[in-house]
C-alpha cells in the first residue's frame, strides 16, 4: 500500500490503513511462537526484502500495457529459473533430480498449482484490482495453511491462532473487500429509485 502511494498509483485510504493495521497484527499474534526463538537478522531482511521485491512487482505489472498471464508467467518463470541455477552454480551447489516418487509428485504440485496457477491467478486479480487490495490475498496463507494443518496433520488449534486469524480475516474484510460506503448518484439529477 505504501509502495503504490508514493508511486502515486493509488490514494491513502483510511479502510486500507485500518486493514493492514488489522492484518500485520493478526499475523505477528499467529507468528508469535516461532518468534519466541532467535531468528537470526539476515533471515528477516531477507523476508523483508522479499516481500517489498514482491509488493513492487504487482505495482509495476500494474504500469505495463496489458499481456496475456501465461505470457507474463512464461517470462518471469523463465527469468528467474535462469537466475536460479546460475547462482547455484556460481556458490558451488550440486545440481541433482529429485529420485523418490513422493518428491517429484510434490515438486510437481508446487511447480503447477504452488507457481504457474498461483501466479497467473493473481496476475488476473492485478487487472481488476489495486497492488494494494491484491495483496491482501498474501496475508491469507498462513490463515489457510493452519487451517489445512489442523485438518490434515492434527495440529492442535489454539486460541492465538483463532484470534490471529480472525484479526488477518477482519484485516481482509476491512482493507480488500468493504464497500467504500461511497454512494453513486445518478447524473440525471433525479433520485433514483
Amino acid at each position: 500500500m505504501l509502495l503504490a502511494v508514493l508511486q502515486r498509483q493509488e490514494r491513502l485510504r483510511t479502510g486500507a490503513v485500518a486493514g493492514a493495521l488489522l492484518a500485520v497484527t493478526g499475523i505477528g499474534v499467529l507468528s508469535r511462537a516461532p518468534l519466541q526463538e532467535a531468528v537470526p537478522l539476515l533471515s528477516l531482511l531477507a523476508l523483508l526484502g522479499s516481500a517489498v521485491c514482491f509488493a513492487q512487482a504487482a505495482i509495476l505489472v500494474r504500469h505495463f500495457p496489458p499481456v496475456h498471464p501465461v505470457t507474463t508467467n512464461a517470462v518471469g518463470m523463465s527469468s528467474a529459473a535462469l537466475l536460479l541455477i546460475v547462482g547455484s552454480v556460481l556458490f558451488g551447489e550440486t545440481i541433482a533430480l529429485p529420485r523418490r516418487s513422493e518428491t517429484l509428485l510434490a515438486l510437481g504440485y508446487l511447480v503447477m498449482v504452488g507457481s504457474v496457477v498461483v501466479f497467473v491467478l493473481y496476475i488476473v486479480v492485478l487487472r481488476h484490482w489495486s497492488a494494494s487490495r491484491a495483496a491482501y490475498t498474501f496475508v491469507l496463507v498462513p490463515v489457510v495453511t493452519i487451517v489445512l494443518s489442523a485438518w490434515l496433520d492434527d495440529e492442535p488449534v489454539r486460541a492465538g491462532l483463532l484470534l490471529g486469524g480472525s484479526l488477518v480475516l477482519a484485516g481482509v474484510y476491512v482493507g480488500a473487500l468493504r464497500p467504500s460506503g461511497r454512494v453513486s448518484r445518478p447524473k440525471t439529477g433525479r433520485p433514483s429509485s
